[in-house]
Parts: structure tokens; C-alpha cells; sequence
């Protein structure tokens, strides 16, 4: 593979002796790295340990996690916070409360999502679930005056469409703001075809043919895509074999809603087959695969033991061809 083949985020931005590649997201004066550890089921720090001396240095978690995220705030109790980067989200809807895309709900998540990380500025806060009831002016004029604050660095959205995102940025072109530069839609080999966790049309996806004007905006624009379920819930992590006839009853509830379908299973077998042939994990192909995407692309993904963790780093090493990339995704045959 030539220079010119290598996507632009895989080509610089390593730190020190590590492997990691690292890329910038606007209105953030450190660099992030490409693979973001998800902290939503996390329950031991030794995760976090591992996924530092591997060169992360980016850390998801959210307001609606809460044991978890207030794991993260004692973990984070006197170490360098210049070298990390916090990312959190806040106003997903709950049981009682179905839209808290407002104002006071935002006000009130940022306050205690910075209490329980024990740090006094958030690097990024995502919006975690959008509402077209909400003002996007009034929602946009208070993340200002948090970022005014001096309580968030960075702002953007989670599973809000690229038309929200427009219209957010337009409103703050407008009116002198600083705008959104980073989303957390889906994305990754496997295509979404439900919402995961049954809430209908909340959760995005950048995935599928439909999906083209979405993902065509985020490559002109350059807005950092945050990728959560890369690995599909599991799918592709290479714990599941796609030859397996029980292979749907190994993904949780979730993993079932989004992404069992034959289609998914074949991109599995595709990448078992590619795997195999270069001589690196399911894992590591799948998530190599999101950064030939000619995005400004961080995948975030989940894992229960440091050894996956350093593992799954490897995805950097992997090199992908245009046309594997596309035999992966089935628009090739073979």
C-alpha cells in the first residue's frame, strides 16, 4: 500500500514510543486518540490502566451511565488531565421524563457529570438523544454560555442527524457561537437496522445505502465522528464465529434489534476470511475498516479485559485496500 492509499487519519499524529494514532477535534488543544474506550459497563479501572499504557487517551462515558461514570471520577482523582480527554454525554430521555433535550436538563446533567468526574471543565459534552421539540437556538446559546463557563471545551451531539447538526451550526454562525464539531451517530461494518435499544427513530446511524448524504457530509465538513457499537455489540469482536447455528443467540437483546441480519453475518464471514489472510483478529479488521472512511473517524468501543483492550490497538496496523474495503461492506462480490 502506497502513501497516497493510507486514509489521513492513520497517517501521523502517534505520540512517544506509542502505536496509537491521534487526531484533533476543533475547540480541543490536545490531541485524541483514534479508539475511545467506552465506559458504560465499566466496573474495574484496570481497564482504564491498560487502555492509558496502550496510548488511549480518550475516555466515553455519560450522565445517564452513573456508577460508572462516578467510577471514572475516582480513577481520574489526581492524575494529569492534560493528557486525557473526557467525554461525556448528557439530557437522555428517561421513563418519567421523555424529552430533556432543554436547557435546565442540560444546566443540570453538566453540573453533575462535572461532580462526579471530579474535574472543573468537561472536554467534550455530547447531547445524548436529540428532540425536534427542542429550540435548537436555545440549546446551542446555553452550551455557549457553559463553554463561556469555562465547564466544556467542546460540544456536539449523539444520535442527532446531520440536518439537526446543520441547523445548530447555522444558528451559531448567525449569532457570533462557537458551533458543534463533534457527533456519536453508529457506524461501523456492520449496519444498523433497528435501534438497539427498541426506542424507534432516536438512534442514528451512519450506515446503509440510505445513509450516503449523511456520511458524504461528514466527510466535506470534517465534523469528528465519535463511532459508537463499532463492533456491533459484540458481533465482530471475534467471540462469535459466523459459521456458529447459535451464532444470534450469543448477542445480547441489543445485538439482536440492531444488527442480526444475513447481511451483517456475511460481512462477519468476510471479515473472518480477510482476517485470517493478513494475519490479525476479526476485531482489528472491523475496526480498521471504520477509518477507511475518509472521515475524521474515532471508534469507540467496549471490551471486559485489559488484553482486548491492548488487542484491539492493533486495528492501526492493519492496512485495507479501497477495494477490500468494499468486498468487506458487500458491495463487491465474491
Amino acid at each position: 500500500m502506497t502513501k497516497d492509499e493510507i486514509p489521513d487519519c492513520l497517517l501521523a499524529g502517534t505520540e512517544g514510543e506509542s502505536r496509537m494514532k491521534y487526531g484533533t477535534i476543533s475547540g480541543l488543544d490536545k490531541p485524541v486518540s483514534r479508539l475511545v474506550l467506552g465506559c458504560a459497563d465499566l466496573k474495574d479501572t484496570a481497564l482504564l490502566d491498560a487502555a492509558v499504557d496502550a496510548g488511549v487517551n480518550a475516555l466515553d462515558t455519560a450522565h445517564v451511565y452513573g456508577g460508572s461514570e462516578a467510577l471514572l471520577g475516582r480513577w481520574l482523582k489526581g492524575r494529569d488531565l492534560s493528557r486525557l480527554v473526557i467525554e461525556t454525554k448528557g439530557c437522555h430521555p428517561g421513563p418519567l421524563h421523555p424529552d430533556r433535550v432543554t436547557p435546565a436538563c442540560l444546566r443540570k446533567d453538566v453540573e453533575t457529570s462535572l461532580r462526579r468526574l471530579g474535574v472543573d471543565c468537561i472536554d467534550l459534552f455530547l447531547l445524548h438523544r436529540d428532540s425536534h421539540r427542542a429550540e435548537v437556538g436555545e440549546i446551542v446559546e446555553t452550551l455557549n454560555d457553559l463553554k463561556k463557563q469555562g465547564k466544556l471545551r467542546a460540544f456536539g451531539g449523539s444520535n442527532w442527524t446531520a440536518e439537526r447538526i446543520r441547523e445548530a451550526n447555522d444558528y451559531a454562525a448567525a449569532h457570533g457561537l462557537a458551533p458543534f464539531t463533534v457527533s456519536s451517530p453508529h457506524f461501523g461494518l456492520a449496519c444498523q437496522i433497528g435501534d438497539p435499544w427498541g426506542g424507534g427513530a432516536g438512534c442514528v446511524t451512519l450506515t446503509g445505502k440510505e445513509q450516503e448524504k449523511e456520511r458524504a457530509w461528514y466527510r466535506e465538513s470534517g465534523t469528528a465522528v465519535l463511532a459508537f457499537s463499532s463492533l456491533a455489540r459484540g458481533m465482530l469482536s471475534g467471540k462469535i464465529s459466523s459459521a456458529d447455528p447459535n451464532r444470534a443467540d450469543k448477542l445480547d437483546a441489543a445485538g439482536r434489534r440492531g444488527y442480526d441480519c444475513p447481511e451483517n453475518w456475511e460481512r462477519l464471514r468476510r471479515a473472518e476470511t480477510l482476517a485470517k489472510e493478513k494475519g490479525c483478529t476479526v476485531a482489528q479488521l472491523s475496526l480498521a475498516w471504520l477509518f477507511y472512511q475518509d472521515m475524521n473517524a474515532y471508534a469507540i468501543f467496549s471490551t471486559g479485559t485489559p488484553a482486548r483492550i491492548t488487542a484491539n490497538c492493533g486495528a492501526l496496523d492493519v492496512a485495507l485496500t479501497r477495494s477490500e474495503c468494499r468486498w468487506l461492506n458487500l458491495e463487491e462480490n465474491g
